[in-house]
């Protein structure tokens, strides 16, 4: 039997990583017998100075392309371990090197990863068995970093919540006019420093949906999002047509819940997964690096608005506006990305990598 261990950052109540360490055991399943392999989450207790024990190490999905989890996994490696990059990405770049990195201008990324840094992750993806980052912005500041060359072996393989199954729940046309509204607090690490400007925003947002004849839906993934979220709910003053929704779901229950939205504006990154998954276009507040990661990894960047735009309500606004005209066409090119990413994410699964 193969031991493994997946890291992940497990045991801390977040939906989005909680489904990605989900998604893992359940591919792992569905592939191989229970005597085959077994595999062992980075909850805290796990001590990942320790590694004797294991055969396999993954660094799973999220965005754990950080110094800390690299010095992990070459560690492992220097242990003979074998090592897995399976669908994590970037995140922490600067708002003015992501503008560099999508213009083609970005030279280095030194206020991220100091040289010897850059040399553990060259290491690392030499070594490793396989390496399949989460978005072409990952991709793309790896090849600056190492060089072409040397970032050879890097997939683009997509988020693991790709492999999210969904629920459908009727036409888009019949569907009630509810707009989903993920609210939460990154502790104000976000791009423009200022959470409480971009909460205003969403409060008038909401209520200009609201004259528009719409619902709103608030909802969390995260226990610690609760009361920015109920703030929202008071600041936004209508509860004739605001629900606030506290439930701490599975991400099939959240799925099953969001199928009822016209659209979804989401703050957390795998918000805007479980959206599509439920047959939902969403809008992404690109609050740091690895939102732009997702959305050009779908081919949606015209839904993510930044969250230091200046103009935030009237982008969000529009962006509304825009699922309505062409929802339809949103959801295919998910679908249609989705369809291409699958056999890459279940590769090792599939393969002989694990």
């Amino acid at each position: 039997m193969k031991k493994l261990l997946y890291i992940g950052w497990i045991g801390f109540n977040n939906l989005g990583d909680e489904l990605l360490w989900n998604i893992f055991k359940n591919t792992c399943r569905k592939y191989f017998k229970d005597d085959e392999i077994e595999i062992t989450p980075s909850v805290p207790s796990v001590d990942l100075k320790n590694l004797d024990k294991f055969d396999i190490v993954v660094l799973g999905g999220g965005s754990l392309l950080l110094p800390g989890y690299l010095q992990v996994l070459q560690n492992a490696l220097h242990k003979g371990k074998s090592v897995i990059i399976w669908g994590t990405g970037l995140d922490w770049i600067g708002k003015e090197n992501l503008d560099l990195l999508l213009e083609d201008k970005l030279l280095s990324l030194e206020q991220n990863f100091k040289q010897k840094d850059i040399e553990v992750l060259e290491e690392v993806i030499e070594k490793a068995l396989f390496i399949g980052v989460r978005g072409p912005l990952t991709k793309k500041a790896i090849e600056i970093m190492l060089g072409n060359e040397k970032s050879k072996k890097v997939q683009l393989i997509g988020d693991p919540g790709l492999l999210l199954e969904g629920h459908f729940q009727g036409r888009r046309g019949e569907k009630e006019k509810v707009i989903g509204i993920n609210w939460g607090t990154t502790f104000n690490r976000l791009y423009g420093g200022n959470e409480k400007l971009v909460e205003k925003q969403i409060v008038k947002t909401a209520k200009k949906l609201i004259a528009k004849g719409y619902k709103i839906m608030i909802y969390t993934v995260w226990p610690s999002d609760i009361p920015s979220c109920e703030r929202l709910y008071k600041s936004i003053n209508n509860p004739e047509n605001v629900e606030i929704d506290k439930n701490r779901y599975t991400e099939q229950e959240l799925i099953e819940k969001l199928s009822k939205c016209r659209a979804t504006i989401n703050f957390k990154l795998h918000a805007n997964l479980l959206s599509l998954a439920a047959g939902v276009p969403a809008i992404a507040l690109g609050y740091r690096f690895k939102v732009f990661d997702y959305a050009a990894s779908l081919g949606l960047e015209h839904l993510v608005v930044s969250a230091d735009s200046l103009n935030l309500t009237q982008e969000l606004l529009e962006r509304v506006e825009i699922i309505e005209n062409t929802g339809e066409t949103i959801l295919k090119q998910y679908q249609s990305k989705k369809t291409n990413y699958i056999p890459l994410l279940e590769s090792i699964f599939t393969s002989d990598t694990l």
